[in-house]
């Protein structure tokens, strides 16, 4: 009977131990993308946009697009079934698997759109297609979520239709 008990207490501690590490585990964290194929399905199956968020490794304009816009996003919760956020590092080195499945250096990838500057926000369809205006680099958070939120508006507006 007490080796029962024990193994139930173990087993109460392990849960809530799993538990605390969930909710430690950085919520509003931006994903890496680094399988747009299926990010692509899973646009497609929940008819939502992308937000690819083209940046570089101690790129500070970068930390700062993610610490103070999207990061906040992600944990409001508000944003779960609007849109899809990810990171693509375009640091040398980084591969990505794209659009159509094959994998490719994140920098060849990103050169098809034209992104010379790092932060960049793109806002992509399931086709990988941009779907509405790019926000480019950082000057003053005052006014990014509202541009944020304008773009998420017009990707969504035009997936749905």
């Amino acid at each position: 009977m007490a080796c029962h008990a024990i193994k139930k207490l173990i087993g109460v501690v392990l849960l809530n131990t799993f538990i605390v590490l969930a909710v430690l585990a950085d919520p509003g964290k931006l994903i890496s993308a680094e399988d747009l194929s299926r990010l692509a399905s899973e646009a497609q199956q929940r008819r939502l946009p992308i937000l690819l968020m083209v940046s570089r490794h101690h790129c500070g304009f970068c930390d700062r697009m993610k610490e103070e816009a999207l990061q906040p996003m992600l944990l409001s919760g508000l944003y779960r079934n609007r849109i899809l956020m990810r990171e693509l590092s375009i640091d040398p080195g980084e591969m990505i698997t794209n659009f159509q499945g094959k994998r490719e250096n994140a920098v060849d990838f990103i050169r098809q759109y034209q992104v010379y500057v790092t932060p960049t926000l793109l806002f992509l369809d399931a086709e990988g297609k941009e779907t509405a205006e790019r926000i480019v680099g950082i000057n003053t958070v005052d006014y990014l979520i509202f541009y944020i939120e304008e773009a998420i508006d017009e990707a969504t507006a035009d997936i749905t239709h």
